[in-house]
């Protein structure tokens, strides 16, 4: 019996070393489902040795029921490396053999629970690198996502860069197009002025000529007009001594009569007394009213305020006289304007109201039929305008002889009567009134002077370089009720003043250049004159730069 049952032990054994072979030949790189079936059916095979061991197969039938794990008693954990009790009270009369399939079992158990726990934990390793590659899949689709709308973006660029392009070349052809229609009219209006600047040249080269002609001919009028008058004394006094030597006395006449005083000579001996005292007013003007001489005698402020009221009286009956007006009229007129500076000049001004005011109206009026400012005579026209400013307040009055100014400036004699006489300081006391009748006509003589004369332009702007003609300056632009014709006009003698560098001190010192720069700023595209001799004086002071 024990024969039989140690054969049927073997062939148990034999049939666990087999299935213990089959599942050894597996691969061990299994899931976790797979290692857990294996772990049972190990734990079968014990199940089936503990039996085997511990009853022989004759005491008890075999069944399909032995192989459930609710028949045993003994309970085996996942962990559990001990064996039951109940082997260790089995017969020592056991095979070696079994004890030793048995220490080879456990051992084969142990290495399953490693192998197991290597699988759980490679299984862990390969659930977190598949979370890991689930991250990074998910980044790389967030980047894919992202450089699909870059690439949408740089599309939606490329499209909107290329409609700017053909808009800049649409718009770069069509300013072309402008510039070249600009460029031609600019050639065609260049062309326009050069022309009239030749024609402008012209003429002014026949004004030049016809105004060295015109004087060439008063020279040669007032030389003829001197022989003729002396030629009409010698006839008087030939005249007068013939018929006193063709007279003879009355028979009849019981009581001779008393000769006849030759009114002739009167006259002529009034002529030579007028003409003596022309070459001693002339000569007491150039020699010493001109100037200004220190010494003990009296002052030639004094002299002027003694002998004004002696010379509107002698104005007066000059005027009336008939024989040789001009000549006389002429050198009283000089001494009475060269007087009337003298006084201004003092600074003890001798109050003379009444003897200025019989003094204007008898040049305004006189007692001809025409006023003396009307007369023919280019210098008398002239001294009497600047002496009618000087001493007249009616604007009707002082408007005629600014007009008679006006056009007398005209001529080159008129600028350099301008400039010897001193008149800008006259005209200056004008503008400084601010009277809308005066301003225009002030503003041509002004204007007048300041034209592109050769003679005169330089001496001109030397007497404007003053102080007290910038403050006037700075007067007039600062009138709220000025009109544009007014300022543009200021403007354009401004501008030339401006070029001169030493007057750079005197536009900062009356504030002008403030006043300017202000100006520019605010000035609007309509007064595109005005703008334009703005920026050329303001860019010849050195305060705008050339763009």
């Amino acid at each position: 019996m024990n024969n039989e049952s140690d054969s049927d032990l073997d062939e148990r054994i034999e049939i666990l070393k087999q299935k213990y072979a089959q599942r050894s030949n597996q691969s061990p790189q299994v899931p976790d489902a797979s290692a857990d079936g294996h772990t049972r059916d190990y734990r079968t095979a014990l199940r089936e040795l503990y039996r085997t061991l511990s009853d022989p197969p004759q005491s008890r039938p075999h069944s399909a029921e032995d192989d459930s794990p609710e028949e045993t008693d003994v309970f085996c954990t996942e962990t559990d490396v001990t064996l039951p009790s109940s082997l260790a009270r089995s017969d020592q009369s056991r095979s070696a053999a079994a004890v030793h399939v048995y220490q080879e079992m456990l051992h084969i158990y142990e290495r399953l629970q490693a192998e197991r726990l290597g699988q759980q934990e490679w299984a862990a390793q390969l659930c977190e690198r598949e979370r890991d590659l689930q991250r990074r899949e998910s980044v790389v689709l967030q980047q894919q996502r992202g450089a699909h709308r870059l690439r949408g973006v740089e599309q939606e660029q490329q499209r909107r860069v290329q409609s700017l392009q053909q808009q800049y070349q649409q718009e770069k052809s069509e300013l072309e197009a402008a510039l070249k229609q600009k460029t031609k009219e600019n050639k065609r209006m260049k062309a326009s002025f050069d022309s009239m600047k030749e024609l402008n040249d012209s003429m002014k080269k026949q004004l030049n000529e016809l105004s060295e002609q015109n004087r060439k001919l008063e020279c040669q009028s007032r030389k003829v007009q001197a022989r003729l008058e002396n030629l009409q004394r010698k006839y008087e006094s030939f005249t007068t001594h013939r018929s006193r030597e063709t007279a003879a006395p009355k028979a009849f006449d019981p009581k001779p009569s008393k000769p006849e005083k030759p009114q002739s000579s009167k006259a002529a001996g009034k002529a030579v007394t007028h003409g003596l005292l022309a070459l001693l007013l002339d000569w007491l003007v150039d020699g010493q009213l001109m100037e200004v001489r220190d010494g003990s005698r009296p002052s030639p402020q004094e002299r002027c305020a003694r002998v004004l009221p002696v010379l509107v009286e002698q104005l007066h009956g000059a005027a009336a006289a008939a024989v040789e007006p001009s000549l006389l009229l002429r050198s009283l007129l000089r001494c009475i304007y060269c007087c009337l500076l003298h006084l201004e000049r003092s600074s003890q001004h001798t109050v003379l109201t009444s003897t200025l005011r019989r003094l204007g109206e008898e040049v305004s009026r006189g007692s001809r039929v025409s006023p003396l400012f009307k007369s023919s005579c280019l210098l008398t026209r002239f001294l009497c305008s600047l002496i009618i400013i000087k001493t007249i307040s009616q604007v009707d009055v002082l408007a005629q002889a600014v007009e008679v100014l006006s056009c007398a400036v005209r001529t080159d004699e008129g600028q350099a009567l301008f400039l010897e006489y001193q008149a800008l300081p006259v005209v200056l006391a004008l503008l400084r009134s601010a009277s809308p009748a005066l301003l225009a006509p002030s503003l041509d003589v002004l204007l007048q002077m300041s034209s592109e004369s050769p003679g005169t332009l330089s001496a001109f702007l030397d007497q404007c370089s003053s102080e007290d003609f910038f403050r006037c300056a700075s007067l007039f632009l600062r009138n709220p009720r000025l009109e544009p014709p007014l300022l543009e006009k200021m403007l354009m003698l401004l501008q030339k003043l401006s070029s001169v560098r030493k007057n750079k001190r005197l536009f900062e010192a009356s504030a002008l250049r403030l006043l300017l720069q202000e100006m520019h700023r605010t000035s609007g595209r309509s007064q595109a004159f005005i703008s334009i001799n703005l920026s050329s004086i303001l860019l010849n002071l050195g305060t705008l730069t050339r763009s």
